[in-house]
């Protein structure tokens, strides 16, 4: 199973870290592996790097176009898809500050069709992976 967090990068950092994820990454890593006595400096950092989402609004946008598909189901706050035909088991939460993902599959249904912003970024800290969501489906 996989956890991916997904972050709603702001404008300015988009446009410097595009060509170079890898930069963005290690400021995202710094930042998620930063002790709590740095609080301070890392909600500072967050809140320059990151853009807020709007939590209703993804969680209705999901529900909209997953709610005739016979594989999904919300409940409690968590979008669930399981299609056992794909062995697809994925659950989606959504926050003001992220999201988080944990699916068994490489390119979770709930993931590749949430494409209608470019400044999202997607980080898997225990495997170590990266990239730019609208990079994800090319």
């Amino acid at each position: 199973m996989r956890t991916f967090y997904i972050f709603k990068i702001n404008k300015e950092m988009t446009i410097l870290t595009k060509d170079i994820p890898y930069n963005l990454y290690r400021t995202i890593e710094q930042i998620y592996y930063m002790e709590e006595s740095s609080i301070n400096v890392s909600y500072k950092l967050f809140s320059d790097l990151f853009t807020k989402l709007d939590k209703e609004y993804i969680d209705n946008y999901l529900y909209k176009l997953f709610s005739n598909n016979r594989y999904y189901t919300y409940k409690d706050g968590i979008h669930i898809y399981n299609n056992k035909y794909l062995k697809e088991n994925s659950r989606l939460k959504v926050f003001n500050s992220h999201i988080v993902l944990k699916s068994n599959y490489i390119k979770p249904s709930l993931l590749i069709n949430y494409l209608h912003t470019d400044n999202l970024f997607v980080v898997d800290f225990k495997y170590k992976d990266y990239f730019w969501l609208n990079e994800l489906v090319r």
